[in-house]
């Protein structure tokens, strides 16, 4: 009996084989021409420049037909190999075979890694042969190649038993496809729709926050499309290899209580199909209503979302289970379903666990983060700043306080308020809000003027004196000139000013919306650089520039500028949506009511009060000098120089 046994598993093996082997050999080859062969081609193309063509690691080379390779091959190789689940008569012939199940599941599954697995070890090898001879030791190491081949084995294995266990609930090849993607996408797809819904119900929930809070790495295959840019941690790869094998057993046990005649059914058990249907429909459901509740806005839109979205998710999922667009509609559970929802609905606009109104005590609060975005927070290559000064946090409370309180009001503009409090206790409190900033002003005006607020939101303060190399002021605009500070003393005179400047800028004026002169760059020894921006309020830097020579070159001024034209932006017909600058220029320089300015005071006075965005009543054109240069620029309403209202009134 056991040779019979071996004889059969080898005729198995030989089938296997003949019907995917062709996966691997693809596999291989779109391997070989992704790396190995990419190496080749760049040494022998760049072989005197390769010190300036610089590849970090292996999955740099050709990283797009990687990913896709690692996405698609898998489940492919998956969908052929367990095929006789699927079609009936190779179903009756498989099991009719002297093979137990399990015997059955361990030679296919196996035999499927192996195949899946061969063609990276092979591209590693070959890499390994050029190794030596191509001199890839000088940017690359022997533990990168065997890093990426780990890598790509396992995120191979994670995508592969996905498939295999998908096989085993469904008995059509499509189905297990697109399941298994879904699959795969299903973690990261409920914390998006849940993220992007749940602000409609708690008042200053942080979606964003979440999105980009290392999220990636929930999906395995939105962490192998970003493995390029973000590499996989040790925590990570202990997940992805326990996962592999739970879903190697857990396959094995489904398989083994799978029903025989279940073949060409979309789900295997019954009691997955009202899981899959209201399952579909629910993720559809939050799916409508975040397009509709963020792109229309209003309870009414939001409501109309939710019911398209069920509707249509509980269609597909009908037609998906029933294998026909021509379905019979169950309306009794859709029914009992959307009654469900209503309800959930309504329950959801009482705030029961006090989430909105929870604004921690002062004497709770060890430090605060506030700001204008979560991006600053969450920006890996800077620290985020926080805010410790009692009456500083005490001001943050009250303004949170105030904007709980206005909760319903739309904001006239969608400023972005951010809170982070760390606790006492070590916990975390997040808060976003969308709110119109003009109306907390006083709460601003107190928090922006503070020392603390300004000293830790400007990266100078933290620049020690006698570590400064130098210092550049590079012009925002297409000039070819900058000044550069290397005198100690000067370098010493320059931050003091510009402190000051920091130190005596009032709110309204850190608040100006009209374009920077200049960014100014502090080199220090340690390699790290301070940046900021020299604003238009910063007159006794302006005016130190100036006695010590370097204003000319520190900022455009009316000699780079050869002409300008101002015209009223009702006359003027702009797409919005996206704008040629040279077509603008030509449009003002061809209508009537428009005012060229060619004078230097003039157009002094024009850089100084433009900003680089048009909502303002006057559209500014400006053409350079160097290379003609067009910029379209605009004035706001309380800025419009007096020569400008003389002429248009």
């Amino acid at each position: 009996m056991q040779s019979k046994i071996s004889l059969v598993s080898r005729e198995i093996w030989k089938t296997i084989l003949r019907s995917v082997g062709w996966v691997s050999i693809l596999y291989f080859l779109g391997l070989f021409i992704a790396v190995p062969l990419e190496i080749l081609m760049t040494e022998s193309k760049y072989e005197e420049h390769r010190y300036f063509i610089r590849i970090e690691n292996l999955f740099q080379s050709n990283a797009e037909i990687q990913t896709v390779l690692s996405i698609a091959l898998p489940v492919l190789l998956a969908i052929f190999l367990f095929r006789f689940l699927q079609v009936k008569h190779f179903s009756d012939f498989m099991h009719s075979l002297p093979l137990k199940r399990e015997r059955i599941y361990h030679v296919f599954t196996l035999l499927g890694a192996v195949i899946l697995i061969t063609p990276v070890i092979l591209n590693s090898l070959i890499v390994l042969i050029i190794y030596g001879p191509l001199d890839l030791q000088e940017t690359l190491s022997i533990g990168d190649v065997f890093q990426w081949m780990g890598i790509t084995i396992m995120f191979n294995l994670v995508i592969y038993m996905a498939a295999v266990f998908v096989a085993m609930i469904t008995g059509l090849s499509v189905v297990q496809g697109g399941l298994t993607y879904i699959l795969l996408l299903l973690p990261i797809g409920l914390i998006m729709l849940f993220s992007f819904n749940l602000p409609f119900y708690l008042y200053g929930f942080p979606e964003q926050y979440f999105m980009e809070n290392k999220i990636d790495s929930i999906s395995p295959l939105v962490a192998l499309s970003l493995i390029n840019e973000r590499p996989v941690g040790w925590g990570e790869i202990i997940i992805y290899i326990l996962l592999i094998f739970t879903l190697y057993g857990a396959s094995l046990w489904i398989y083994k209580h799978r029903r025989l005649e279940a073949v060409s059914q979309a789900l295997i058990f019954p009691f997955m199909k009202p899981i899959f249907k209201y399952g579909a429909t629910f993720c559809s459901m939050l799916l409508g209503g975040m397009y509709f509740g963020k792109m229309e806005g209003g309870t009414l839109w939001l409501i109309a979302g939710y019911l398209f979205g069920s509707i249509l998710g509980y269609f597909i999922a009908e037609m998906v289970l029933q294998k026909s667009w021509r379905i019979i509609i169950h309306i009794r559970g859709f029914l009992i379903y959307a009654c469900t929802m209503a309800v959930l609905f309504i329950l959801f606009q009482f705030d029961f666990t006090q989430y909105e109104k929870n604004i921690p005590y002062t004497s709770e609060i060890e430090r605060v983060h506030f700001g204008n975005s979560y991006y600053r927070f969450i920006d890996s290559e800077t620290e985020p700043y926080y805010l410790e000064d009692t009456d500083n946090i005490e001001l943050i409370r009250r303004l949170h306080k105030e904007i709980v309180a206005n909760k319903g009001e739309s904001p006239s503009s969608r400023d972005s308020a951010f809170f982070v409090y760390e606790l006492t206790n070590g916990k975390r409190i997040i808060r976003n809000y969308e709110i119109d900033k003009n109306k907390y002003a006083q709460f601003y005006k107190l928090i922006y003027e503070s020392q603390e607020y300004k000293r830790v939101t400007n990266e100078i303060f933290q620049v020690k004196e006698d570590q400064i190399e130098k210092i550049t002021i590079q012009p925002f605009g297409p000039v070819s000139k900058r000044s550069i500070i290397v005198d100690p003393t000067e370098m010493e005179e320059a931050i003091s000013i510009l402190k000051d400047e920091i130190n005596q800028a009032t709110y309204e004026e850190i608040q100006d919306d009209r374009d920077a002169y200049s960014v100014i760059e502090i080199f220090q020894r340690n390699d790290k650089t301070a940046m900021m921006q020299w604003r238009v309020s910063y007159e006794k830097f302006e005016q130190w520039l100036s006695e010590k020579g370097l204003l000319e070159n520190a900022r455009v001024n009316a000699s780079d500028i050869d002409t300008a034209y101002i015209a009223p932006k009702d006359e003027l017909d702009i797409d919005f949506r996206g704008f040629s600058h040279e077509e603008v220029f030509n449009q003002m320089e061809n209508i009537s009511n428009v005012l060229k300015i060619t004078d230097k005071t003039m157009l002094e006075t024009t850089l100084e009060d433009t900003k680089g965005y048009i909502d303002g009543p006057y559209v500014v054109a400006i053409k350079y000098k160097n290379d003609r240069y067009i910029d379209i620029k605009s004035f706001s309403s309380d800025r419009v120089p007096d020569f400008v209202k003389q002429y248009f009134e």
